[in-house]
Parts: structure tokens; sequence; C-alpha cells
């Protein structure tokens, strides 16, 4: 009787309930008069389909059971613990999990006429099946991520045991008047007003701020106008991503990559510029790995995914990861010769040798790869073929304070007489590593390409043309790197500190590289003294002799040298 009740009640309500504000007449009203094309063939009442009236549901409860077999969510980065679904997520999986058919949810299969024609077809999808990897995590803690606050949950509803079910984002009982994708969401996906509730972090991101038109990514995605309307859902899937973890749009296969290649990449349609596709398809280039996968695990305290690498076999690898945080990313420019917004929220590596939670300079970023890795190339340094006195290809290092001489990178500059600067530069300045490494057309030289160490024509990496060639012919292209901050003029001139710079290079046809190394030289390879101006000789144009340092610093720009270049002996000769 009370049931006959409840069914009168339910059924004068559907009459009078405004469409998306009840769940009968919407997707989830299954009874025989439900719109859907999966619903009983008998019952009416459309709460029996979630809720048991008397018993035969989850001990101590009406919930309905599902049987299922689940495979969790799994994640390097994430921090709560998932295990089986409980709670009222294993009331919406009866159905999603596409194994069971309507009017079979109970251990006492209910008279409601479902048959298993009834299933959720897995081409639909609202079939979510039974590996969750591929879902965001429910039945777990809210967890806050290391650097931001805790979860707001403004959007969304957690258990009464404080966990994150189904519906904490959905309201199986009404869909949400403000959302024009339906899906019974407690909020909107636009602009990522439902996931900024638990994640906070991407508030900052450019992605959130990007007017660029933006396409559907995948067909039946909702349509939004600007990259900043589809917000964390332009790269991210809460149901049917990768099952690799992060919720991407990827399949199980592919790399991360795919997901930043989707929008910058302009020969796509839905290509928004900043065309990074093509840089990496360059000569010399940050490619896409093809051995190595990046994690986003990856740390010095890390076992699993330990970054620098412990071992000399261990794949290499640089992805768009490893320097880009797509949540904190800015439009920022480089700021006080530090670090660029393109950088910001990335760890990085100190002097010392430290993980820095938040990198503060670009390169300690740089130094995560090209610092402490064990399995770095081993390679000359200074080009592809140049022969030095000693081989270091730990940046760390050859940067430290401690250097004989280097390139002002980890720090401002030491050595007080350097003439042919071009302002604003000056001997007290730091630079960047993407002074040097970055892309040929990007800002830096007049083009239009992404700026960075994406892809260059010169290598290794260049933004402009190094040449290494021994007698080469001297001009603003053959040495265009060296002369984008030493001036020309000055440099082959007697106000060089260095005289013999028109000697050496305009007459004699020798490179920059056989007498400096580009980098510096680290001080378990040389000294103040014998290393001073990066000098470190290219072997194949310069012979040492036995016992005796080839060059010797005496300071004020001068200096002498003794060996063998060319076949010309020099004795102690001075300059």
């Amino acid at each position: 009787m009370k049931r006959a009740t409840l069914l009168a009640v339910l059924l004068a309500t559907r009459a009078a309930a405004a469409p998306g504000h009840s769940v009968v007449g919407s997707k989830h009203d299954l009874s025989v008069s439900g719109p859907g094309p999966i619903k009983a063939t008998k019952e009416a009442n459309p709460c029996l389909f979630c809720h048991t009236l008397h018993g035969g549901g989850e001990k101590g409860s009406s919930r309905p059971r599902s049987s299922a077999k689940y495979q969790a969510y799994e994640s390097s980065t994430f921090r709560g613990r998932v295990g089986a679904p409980t709670g009222a997520s294993r009331v919406c999986l009866s159905c999603h999990d596409g194994t069971i058919a309507v009017g079979q949810t109970s251990a006492r299969t209910i008279a409601m006429g479902g048959t298993p024609d009834g299933r959720i077809p897995p081409t639909r999808r609202s079939n979510l099946g039974t590996d969750l990897r591929q879902s965001h995590p429910i039945s777990t803690e809210a967890k806050a991520s290391p650097r931001t606050r805790a979860p707001a949950h403004a959007g969304v509803r957690l258990d009464p045991q404080g966990l994150v079910q189904c519906t904490s984002c959905h309201d199986p009982h009404a869909e949400y008047a403000g959302s024009p994708e339906g899906k019974f969401l407690t909020a909107p996906t636009k602009r990522a007003e439902l996931c900024v509730s638990c994640h906070p972090a991407v508030l900052a991101s450019s992605h959130l701020t990007s007017t660029r038109t933006y396409a559907a990514a995948e067909p039946g995605d909702p349509a939004y106008a600007s990259v900043s309307e589809a917000g964390c859902m332009g790269c991210h899937r809460p149901h049917g991503a990768t099952p690799n973890g992060r919720l991407l749009r990827a399949a199980a296969t592919d790399l991360d990559e795919v997901v930043c290649l989707r929008c910058h990449d302009s020969g796509k349609p839905y290509g928004l510029g900043m065309d990074v596709r093509r840089q990496l398809q360059k000569p010399s280039s940050h490619e896409v790995p093809s051995g190595g996968r990046h994690d986003a695990a990856e740390g010095p305290g890390n076992a699993r995914h330990p970054l620098p690498e412990k071992q000399v076999g261990s794949s290499r690898h640089a992805t768009c990861a490893d320097c880009h945080n797509p949540h904190e990313a800015t439009h920022r420019p480089t700021a006080g010769r530090r670090i660029s917004g393109a950088l910001d929220g990335v760890w990085g590596i100190d002097e010392r040798g430290n993980r820095v939670e938040v990198a503060e300079f670009e390169w300690q970023i740089c130094l995560k790869c090209h610092g402490d890795s064990a399995n770095q190339p081993t390679g000359n340094r200074t080009g592809p073929t140049a022969v030095r006195r000693g081989l270091e290809v730990n940046l760390r290092r050859v940067f430290a304070a401690t250097a004989a001489s280097s390139h002002p990178v980890l720090g401002p500059g030491r050595n007080p007489f350097v003439p042919s600067l071009k302002p604003p530069l000056t001997t007290a300045s730091q630079i960047l590593c993407s002074d040097c490494h970055s892309s040929d057309d990007g800002p830096a030289t007049g083009g239009q390409a992404a700026g960075g160490p994406h892809g260059s024509i010169y290598r290794p990496l260049l933004e402009r043309n190094y040449a290494i060639a021994d007698f080469t012919p001297e001009s603003p292209t053959a040495y265009a790197l060296c002369y984008k901050c030493h001036d020309r003029t000055v440099l082959l001139s007697a106000q060089s500190s260095f005289n013999l710079h028109q000697r050496h290079v305009v007459a004699d046809h020798a490179p920059c590289s056989v007498c400096h190394t580009a980098h510096g030289v680290a001080a378990t390879l040389g000294s103040a003294q014998t290393n001073a101006h990066l000098v470190d000789f290219d072997l194949r144009a310069v012979k040492p002799l036995p016992g005796i340092p080839p060059y010797t610093a005496s300071g004020g720009g001068r200096g002498s040298c003794t060996l063998v270049c060319h076949g010309r002996r020099h004795d102690a000769t001075r300059y």
C-alpha cells in the first residue's frame, strides 16, 4: 500500500516538475515511461532503479549492489588512496559500468522487466566500463596539492565520510540549470568552474585566460568559444581519459605531448598558433622522446622515476611537462633576467644539486637534465666534433661560482674587463640559457615562432649561427651568436680584451671555438689562470707542449700562449 501511495505521488509530481529539475522525465528516469532508449518494460517507479525500499542493497543501507570487479584509478602523482568503489558511486556504477542491465542492480532482481539488452552500450560515453583508471578517482579523500590551499568544494559535494564520489560532481536527481552541457553536473565545466572547486592552481594559468579560438578536441565535446571557456576540458577528460593517469585526452599508447601538440600545432584545424610541433621537427630540437617517457612524479627523491637520472643507460627525454606547468604557465615576460611566465610553477635543481619546488631561475629547470644526470651524452663540448683536454657534461659544475671561467648563467659575471659587451649588458650581468639556446625564428630574432629552446636550424639548438669549422671566413653571419652580445667592431679591434682577434679570426680564419669553449671550464678541469676567458683549446687545431700550460692569463686583458697552433709554434707568446 505504501509503495502504491509513493508511486501515485511521484506520477502526480511528474507533470508539475519543471524539465531539468527532477529525475522524473530526465535521462535517469528509467521507468517504463522514461524518455531514453534504456528503460524498463514494466516498472513505473523511477526511484527503484537506485533505491531499494526494503533491503536487498548494501549491508545497512538501501543501496543496490554492483558485483563487478574494478581496476581502480592510479597515477604516480595522485596523493589519495583509492580502493573498490563505495557509497553512492556503487549505485551509479551499477548501471554505468555497462556490465548489467536495467532491473538487475540488486541481489534480488526486481521484476522491472530489465533484460541483458538494457545495458548501456559500450559505444556510449555514459558506459564507463570497469577500468576506472580512465575516470576521475572516486571513493577517495579530497586532497590538496603540495602548493595549493585545501580544496574549497564550492561546486562539489563530498559524501558524509568526506569522500569524493560520483555524486560530488553529478546530481543524479536533477540537471544543473546553469549548465548547457547536461550530464547532471553540480556546476558547469565552462571556465573550469566545477574543477577549480578542488583544483584552484589552474586559476592563474594563461590556459584559463586565453581568448584564442578553441575548437572541440573530439566529436561530441561541448562547444566552447575560447581556450579559457574550455578550461580544464581542453586537455582533460573526467571519463574516458588515458589509463596512464592525470585524466589526459590521450590513448594508452600516446605520449603526454599529444595533448599539448593538439593545440600547439598550426597545421591542425584547431591549431592555436605558437606552433611548437614545427620547431620540434627542426634539425636540432628538444624532440619528443623516442625511448623515454616523462612522468610528472620525477624528482631526486623518486626511486622509480629519478631525475636527474641515476643510471647511465637510462633513456633520456625532453618533454613539454619537463619545462612547463600547464596549470600555472602565463605570458608574463622574463622577470629581472630570472624566469619567464611560461616556466612558472616548475620545479628545478639549485646550484648545490638540491630540488627547488618552484624554480626561480631558468637555469634551475635546465639543470634537471643538464646537471647531475648520469645518462648525459658524452660527446665533446662546444660543437659535435670539437676536442678538448677535459670533458665535463655536468653544467652545474661548469657554471658554478668555483669554475675556472664560465658564461654568467648561475650568477653575475666575474670578469671586470669585457669591453666588447653590448648595452644593456655589463660585466655584472647574468644571462639566460635561452639567450643562446632558442628557436632560430622566435621573437629574439624578429620572428613570430614560439620562443625558447624548442627547435632550431642551428646545432646544438642555437638561436643564431655559430660556425665551428676550422678556416671559416669571418662574417656577421658566421658568428652571429657571439655578436648578439659582443660588439663585432670592438671585438675585432685593438679595444678588445684580446687585441689579436682580428689576426686570428679575420686573417687566419680561426673560428671562435678553436680557443674558447662556449659554456665554461669546471674547476676540476682547469684554473682561473690557465682557463680564463673561457679559453679551452680545440685539440684538432692546437697541440699543447708537454708539461706546459698552453695558456696563462696575466690579468688586465694580458696573457701568453705556449703551444703549436695550425703547425705554428708559440713559445710564451705574449699579447
